[in-house]
């Protein structure tokens, strides 16, 4: 009889373990929105004395519509240069997507190309609410319709906890 116990006892505890492993398993899903902004803060801007025009702490705010819904898009420069002369530069920022549930922040950065066309990558980790944990990432293919207006086409990835 104890020997029976012992059997069943053993196939609960293995029953149990394979439980347990499924919750701790991330979930991924496909990720797209297109988002646009325009420009509420223009930060400073300069150009050098080799053409370049550079740009710190401007302030973007628009709307993100996509797969985790419709959001309140921020973005702040940390920086961004473009050579007058040949339309090539960079761009790297800090974001802020704020929906109902919650809240998901990151950065990207991006290559500059013909002098509006943005492509380049993010990453956003940091979440409130029922975003806590999750991680978004992916790519993006933008472009400056003009020194006030941006827009841009979001593909990637959510990874939940």
């Amino acid at each position: 009889m104890n020997k029976k116990i012992l059997m069943v006892t053993m196939a609960l505890l293995a029953l149990s373990m394979l439980t347990i492993s499924p919750i701790n398993a991330k979930t991924v899903e496909l990720y797209e929105s297109h988002l646009e902004a325009e420009l509420i803060d223009p930060g400073k801007q300069w150009v050098s004395e080799e053409g370049i025009l550079h740009i710190k702490g401007a302030y973007w705010l628009g709307t993100e519509v996509g797969t985790l819904g419709t959001g309140i898009f921020e973005e702040w420069y940390e920086s961004f240069s473009l050579n007058l002369a040949t339309g090539e530069g960079t761009l790297t920022v800090k974001w802020l997507l704020t929906f109902p549930e919650g809240t998901i922040a990151g950065s990207a950065r991006a290559k500059i190309t013909g002098g509006f066309q943005i492509s380049g990558s993010f990453v956003g980790t940091h979440g409130t609410g029922e975003f806590e944990g999750v991680r978004k990432m992916g790519s993006i293919e933008g472009v400056i319709l003009d020194p006030e207006h941006i827009e841009g086409e979001i593909l990637g990835i959510v990874v939940y906890p």
